[in-house]
């Protein structure tokens, strides 16, 4: 639509377009502004000094320009190309990576940790034994927890307190009774794999400890 209505005006703003530039062309110049009192005491001072300056300034000066080619800049340190050479070097040992796939998704949204320290827990393991300290509290205790995933027992503690896992709930219906939809069939599978293990290896612990004592 611009388009259109700028190929319509196009004869309008070219109408008698020559005259109307000479006649722009004919006005008097406008004046430039007026200097400070102080730029023109100065200006004054230095064509008193050398009448001659404002030529000087319009012509070329052969011997500034022999000086000119005698200026140059000597560098006294070591090339870039040097210094880039060395930290590609010294970067062999730790290279930048080079898979550019994309990264895959993670079940919690971030990369577990291969090692995990003590006294520290991943957001997997959390959510596993929070869920089986949901389902039987008190064959899951903190103890328990805290001796299978290398956690401080008060740490465990606050845990179970101050987190528990969500459940889906399902209204009752006409045809349906009221449900948890949430992850229970889970819950009660970790529990009867997890459960044995804490005991099997709280076990084993003891009875290490019992030979050592006997030895």
């Amino acid at each position: 639509m611009g388009a259109l209505v700028a190929k319509a005006l196009r004869p309008v703003k070219a109408f008698n377009i020559e005259n109307r530039a000479h006649k722009i062309i004919s006005k008097e110049k406008p004046k430039a502004a007026p200097t400070y009192p102080s730029t023109f005491e100065e200006l004054k001072r230095v064509k008193e000094a050398d009448p001659e300056i404002d030529k000087k300034l319009d012509t070329k000066d052969p011997g500034l320009d022999d000086r000119l080619r005698n200026v140059y800049v000597t560098s006294h340190g070591r090339p870039e190309d040097d210094i880039t050479r060395e930290k590609r070097k010294q970067s062999e040992d730790r290279p930048l990576p080079s898979f550019r796939g994309q990264v895959p998704d993670f079940d919690f949204g971030l990369k577990e940790p291969e090692k995990i320290p003590y006294g520290r827990t991943t957001l997997r393991q959390a959510i596993d034994y929070i869920s089986s300290h949901q389902i039987n509290p008190t064959e899951v205790t903190a103890a328990k927890i805290a001796f299978e995933y290398n956690l401080k027992e008060e740490d465990v503690v606050n845990i179970l307190k101050y987190f528990k896992t969500f459940e889906v709930y399902l209204p009752a219906t006409r045809t349906t009774p009221a449900m948890f939809a949430g992850p229970t069939q889970l819950r009660q599978k970790l529990y009867k794999n997890k459960v044995p293990e804490i005991e099997n290896k709280k076990d084993v612990e003891e009875n290490k400890k019992a030979k050592v004592e006997n030895v």
